[in-house]
């Protein structure tokens, strides 16, 4: 579970107050509102990559997946492995998960392609393949969408179907067809919240 209390972003300009709510363990939970009004923000806040005031509680690790993908100048497969060396892991003990969730989404035939020259629907698929391929407990998703066409982001549903029996999601989406086929829990962030 998140769970997160008086929980605010400030910027020079203004500052982002968010409602008080817990989110479900294992479950996908969609934050929605308009553009502007926080929702990147509160992303990063639940992720550790801004600074906070309030009270944001959970167990495990979440990870931040950004709306425009991030890669190394190396292979999809040595992108996808990156956080598993650096946390010292055997690489090895991955191979399966890394084989099947690329199947999932349709690159495993791009493994050892060079990211960057692929196209930009395969560069999301495989900078979503390198934030989930090392199991972390809570996967925060901006606008994961962005990028894919309507097979894609079947392929992209069917990942998040497959992780969520041991993987709580977080995903900012305006895509209805997404939302409809993935949601346990909405929430809404309203400019209301937004004290310039």
């Amino acid at each position: 579970m998140i769970e997160f209390k008086e929980l605010q972003v400030t910027y020079p300009e203004f500052t982002l107050s968010f409602e008080d709510d817990a989110f479900p363990k294992n479950k996908v939970t969609f934050v929605t509102g308009r553009n502007g009004v926080g929702k990147t923000s509160f992303l990063k806040a639940i992720g550790k990559l801004l600074p906070y005031r309030g009270n944001i509680r959970y167990e495990g690790f979440a990870t931040y997946h950004f709306q425009e993908p991030i890669l190394f100048n190396r292979t999809v497969r040595e992108n996808a492995l990156y956080p598993i060396k650096i946390r010292k892991l055997d690489c090895a003990d991955f191979e399966d998960k890394l084989k099947r969730y690329a199947s999932i989404l349709h690159i495993d035939h791009l493994l050892d392609r060079q990211a960057k020259e692929l196209s930009s629907g395969e560069k999301m698929k495989a900078s979503l393949l390198r934030s989930i391929l090392f199991a972390p407990e809570i996967v925060l998703l901006d606008e994961p969408t962005t990028h894919l066409d309507l097979e894609s982001i079947d392929q992209l549903t069917m990942l998040i179907k497959t992780l969520k029996p041991t993987t709580t999601f977080v995903i900012v989406s305006h895509n209805r067809a997404f939302i409809e086929a993935l949601s346990d829990h909405v929430y809404h962030i309203g400019g209301k919240y937004v004290h310039r």
